[in-house]
């Protein structure tokens, strides 16, 4: 699958910017890479707890 750039915005205080810059820079990890896994592991998380949802009530 190809990927795609986009520009999104992230709203942070500079004291979160630092934290954020510190913490990329330990993992060594680029900031957008780490967002991307961030936002595709709590999409799964939340579509495993909407199936178990599912499945209780059912």
């Amino acid at each position: 699958m190809a990927e795609k750039t986009i520009d999104l915005e992230v709203k942070v205080t500079m004291e979160e910017m630092k934290k954020i810059g510190e913490f990329c820079r330990e993992q060594n990890v680029n900031f957008s890479e780490w967002m991307r896994g961030l936002a595709l592991r709590e999409i799964e998380r939340k579509a495993k707890e909407k199936a178990q949802k599912c499945t209780s009530t059912s």
